[in-house]
């Protein structure tokens, strides 16, 4: 269901019984949007995590936020940082992409208990999203980003369900060019490991938007745990990659938060851990 979150509309799914304490507030990949969220939003409901996906493109243009041609990544963080006011509440922050970026940054946030990022965008790395003579244009004349398509396209969306794959591709829209050469260009930093929560980081070794090599050097430069997924590329938030992911991130979030985190009897909470071991 739609509801709002401060000036932004949240995509929200409240499950019955509901079995954590803490919210998680989903960050959306370049080029996607709340939609493209969908799948991970359901499943994170049917086993018990209240989520949100706050409409953060809406936003562009309105206010203080500069429009797409002049979005940054710490405009983009300014925004989460907006959502998360709005929600008044400890919360879990999951991105993927650039989302996940932008998630692992929020870790050193003093409301954010945990930062999950699937296939994050890796500051320093030039993805062949940037790569393309479109996208060198597109920044030297201070365009959008065009969505991505033909082979980058479908090495995009691979790790989707067949059925899947086309409608995302269609959904996609136009990215700040300054957002994604900014990272390419390493102009995003981080206080390292002291300090933040905890940070997970699941990556498909099959990924060449965030290759696994480059990945792991940056996880270590933060201090975050990393779990490569074998044979999966980028698109972790749906098809058949998005069970793993999830059950490691949640593996993840029971160890790293304890028993706070979990709304259930002691023996409950038991199983939890053995289910774990």
């Amino acid at each position: 269901m739609e509801e709002k979150l401060g000036r932004f509309v949240a995509q929200v799914e409240r499950p019955q019984p509901l079995k954590f304490a803490w919210p998680i507030v989903l960050l959306p990949e370049m080029f996607t949007s709340t939609r493209q969220l969908g799948t991970l939003l359901g499943y994170l409901a049917t086993i018990g995590w209240e989520a949100y996906a706050p409409d953060l493109r809406a936003m562009l243009g309105q206010g203080s936020t500069p429009p797409l041609v002049r979005f940054g990544f710490g405009d983009l963080v300014g925004l989460v940082n907006q959502a998360l006011d709005a929600l008044a509440r400890e919360a879990i922050v999951m991105g993927h992409g650039v989302g996940g970026l932008a998630a692992l940054k929020l870790a050193e946030r003093a409301s954010v208990k945990a930062a999950v990022a699937f296939a994050p965008a890796v500051p320093g790395f030039a993805s062949p999203l940037v790569t393309t003579w479109s996208a060198r244009t597109a920044r030297w004349r201070g365009r959008p980003l065009k969505p991505p398509a033909g082979k980058a396209g479908f090495e995009f969306v691979a790790d989707a369900e067949p059925y899947q794959r086309e409608a995302a591709l269609r959904a996609m829209v136009p990215e700040s060019a300054l957002l994604a050469f900014q990272i390419a260009r390493g102009e995003v930093e981080f206080a390292g490991g002291e300090g933040a929560a905890p940070r997970l980081i699941v990556a498909g070794d099959s990924d060449p938007f965030a290759p696994i090599d480059a990945v792991t050097q940056f996880a270590q430069s933060i201090g975050a745990r990393l779990v490569p997924m074998r044979s999966r590329g980028h698109w972790l938030v749906g098809g058949r990659a998005l069970e793993r992911a999830i059950n490691e991130t949640q593996r993840f979030l029971v160890r790293a938060l304890g028993q706070d985190l979990l709304l259930l009897y002691p023996e409950e909470w038991k199983k939890e851990e053995s289910s774990d071991d």
